[in-house]
C-alpha cells in the first residue's frame, strides 16, 4: 500500500462517491486529513469515522465556488497541522443533456464549480505547499474532457478547461517541487452517474470496453498512486482509468 504515514492531505467534494472513498483511502494509508464539502452532515461524519478508525481528520464546510471557501480549508489545515503535502480537488458537479436544451444557469454552475472552484482552490492551495517545500496536486478531470460525448457538452468543456489549468500549472510550479496531475475517470457506480444516465448507468456501461462502470475504489487508487512518491516524475499528465473507452 502506498504510505502517506503524517503527510497532510486536503480533499473537496468528501461528502460521497469518489471523493469519499478517496478519504478513506488516505487515511488507511496513514495520512492527515483535512476535508471539504458542502454537505455539512456527511462532512463531519465522515471525518468522526476516519477518527473512530485511529486516524486524524478535520472538517470544514467548503464551498468551492465562494469567494475564499477554500482558502478557509486550507487555514484551518495549516493551524492544525502546520503543513500541507497534497491536494486532491475533487468538488464537482454534472450536466446532462442536449447542448440546444440547456440554458445559461447550467452552464455557470458547471463552470462556477468545475472551473472557477477549481481555480480559487488552486490559489489556496499552492502558497501552502510552496511553505511546506513541495508537494502534490490531483485534480479529478473526466474521460469526457479529452474527447466528445453527445449529451454532456457543458460538463465536457468544462473538463476540457481542468485539463488546462492543470497542465499550465504544472509548468508553473516544477521548479518549486509541485507535481500538478489529473486523474480522468471514466463512468464510475456513484450517485453523479445516476444523476447523468436518469437513473440508467447500465447506457455508460455499454459505452466501456471492459463492460462495465468502474468503481470509486478504483479511482482512488490512482489518486493515491499519482499524488505518491512513487509517481515523483510524473507531472502535467492525466492518468486515465476509464475501462479503455478513451482508446477507441
Amino acid at each position: 500500500m502506498t504510505n502517506f504515514t503524517d503527510k497532510v492531505v486536503l480533499i473537496t467534494g468528501i461528502s460521497s462517491g469518489i471523493g469519499r472513498v478517496t478519504a478513506l483511502a488516505f487515511a488507511a494509508a496513514g495520512a492527515r486529513l483535512a476535508l471539504g464539502s458542502r454537505d455539512v452532515a456527511a462532512g463531519e461524519a465522515l471525518a468522526a469515522e476516519i477518527r473512530g478508525r485511529g486516524g486524524a481528520a478535520l472538517f470544514h464546510p467548503t464551498d468551492v465556488t465562494a469567494a475564499g471557501g477554500v482558502q478557509a480549508l486550507v487555514d484551518v489545515a495549516l493551524r492544525t497541522y502546520d503543513r500541507l503535502d497534497v491536494a486532491v480537488n475533487n468538488a464537482g458537479v454534472e450536466v446532462a443533456g442536449p447542448l440546444v436544451d440547456s440554458d445559461e444557469a447550467a452552464f455557470d454552475r458547471a463552470f462556477d464549480t468545475n472551473v472557477k472552484g477549481l481555480w480559487r482552490a488552486l490559489k489556496a492551495e499552492i502558497p501552502a505547499l510552496v511553505r511546506t517545500g513541495g508537494g502534490a496536486i490531483v485534480n479529478l478531470s473526466s474521460v469526457v474532457g479529452l474527447q466528445g460525448m453527445a449529451g454532456a457538452s457543458i460538463y465536457g468543456a468544462s473538463k476540457f478547461a481542468v485539463e488546462g489549468l492543470t497542465r499550465s500549472a504544472a509548468l508553473e510550479l516544477a521548479s518549486q517541487k509541485i507535481r500538478v496531475n489529473n486523474v480522468a475517470p471514466g463512468p464510475i457506480a456513484t450517485g453523479m452517474l445516476d444523476r447523468f444516465t436518469g437513473g440508467h448507468p447500465e447506457y455508460t456501461a455499454q459505452l466501456v470496453p471492459m463492460g462495465r462502470n468502474g468503481k470509486p475504489e478504483e479511482i482512488a487508487r490512482a489518486i493515491l498512486w499519482i499524488a505518491s512518491d512513487e509517481a515523483s516524475f510524473v507531472t502535467g499528465t492525466t492518468l486515465v482509468v476509464d475501462g479503455g473507452m478513451h482508446a477507441g
